[in-house]
């Protein structure tokens, strides 16, 4: 992507907006600072530049992701511990193909709005609907394109005490957007904290699946989209916000090893260039040094909470 605003950029030197993206972009991520906190198992991600464009950038919207579930699981476990009776269950809506993005985006908006406003009205007392059995919900809006055209959907972590009449729900979808019945309705497990992670990740990953979408589809969904409310929150989980650093916090008086990664562009990969073994308890801190060559696994991934690396340099998935 970083090449294709390059591009685009010499083509309009007077778009001074269309420089500082490309700047913005190229520059992301071209070096990453870990701590690998050995004495606990813990590597984070405390030092880097980011671009924040998720709708352009996969490493920040993996990064944003990741923080994304890192911020609010515990509010969903402490609602679901305070009220025992509630299951958390997965949800996606969906509305028919369309050419126009922007249209199909406006269409689905809507017919979500009226959903909610439906579930308002019954818990004030008017009318019926399936969707008050929900009691909370995190969600966010994703998009893939296919030869059909582009393909909206909301992806939702819903609360409920009461499982969902799944045919009464699907027909009142029919009815409010006049050309979908399909909603999907699964259970989420807690079995273990990353049973319900995962069903997190799934509304909190990538708005624009990049893998599948071409370069010039991207852009056009990125100038639609980019002002847009993408992902939002109501009944007891009401609050979700986009986190304003895609880094990780620091570990208080552990001691670490900090490592240096940067982007090689020959390459397409990162070199570990220096580490210091760093320990908040000893005054004198050993000198760097330069890492040999090698290769690894990304010490980064959509977890924020995952094993060090041991060796010296990797080769990034997607950048």
């Amino acid at each position: 992507m970083a090449q294709y605003l390059r591009a685009m950029k010499d083509e309009s030197p007077n778009r001074p907006d269309l420089h500082k993206l490309a700047v913005n972009v190229t520059g992301c991520a071209n070096y990453l600072v870990f701590h690998d906190y050995y004495t606990v198992d813990q590597l984070r991600l405390v030092k880097a530049r980011t671009c924040k464009k998720s709708l352009l950038c996969a490493f920040c919207a993996a990064r944003r992701a990741a923080k994304l579930v890192d911020r609010y699981l515990g509010t969903v476990e402490r609602v679901l511990a305070s009220e025992p009776a509630l299951r958390p269950v997965m949800v996606t809506l969906t509305v028919k193909n369309g050419e126009s993005l922007r249209e199909r985006f406006r269409h689905l908006k809507r017919a979500f709005m009226k959903l909610q406003q439906h579930r308002r009205d019954q818990i004030n007392g008017r009318g019926y609907t399936e969707f008050s059995k929900v009691k909370g919900s995190i969600y966010s809006y994703e998009f893939t394109k296919s030869e059909k055209g582009w393909h909206p959907h909301i992806h939702m972590v819903v609360l409920v005490s009461n499982w969902f009449d799944q045919k009464a729900l699907s027909k009142e979808w029919q009815a409010i957007t006049g050309d979908s019945f399909i909603v999907d309705v699964r259970r989420i497990s807690t079995t273990t904290e990353n049973d319900l992670a995962s069903g997190m990740l799934e509304v909190f990953k990538y708005a624009l699946k990049f893998s599948d979408l071409s370069l010039p589809d991207t852009w056009h969904a990125y100038q639609i989209l980019n002002s847009r409310r993408l992902m939002g929150s109501f009944g007891n989980l009401r609050g979700v916000k986009s986190p304003e650093s895609l880094l990780d916090d620091p570990l208080e008086h552990l001691p670490y090893l900090e490592l240096l990664y940067v982007f090689v562009p020959r390459s397409g990969s990162y070199d570990l260039r220096t580490t210091k073994i760093m320990d908040p308890d000893d005054p004198l801190t050993l000198p760097s040094y330069q890492a040999s060559k090698g290769t690894a696994d990304p010490p980064f991934s959509i977890s924020t909470r995952i094993k060090s690396p041991r060796t010296h340099s990797f080769r990034p998935a997607d950048r």
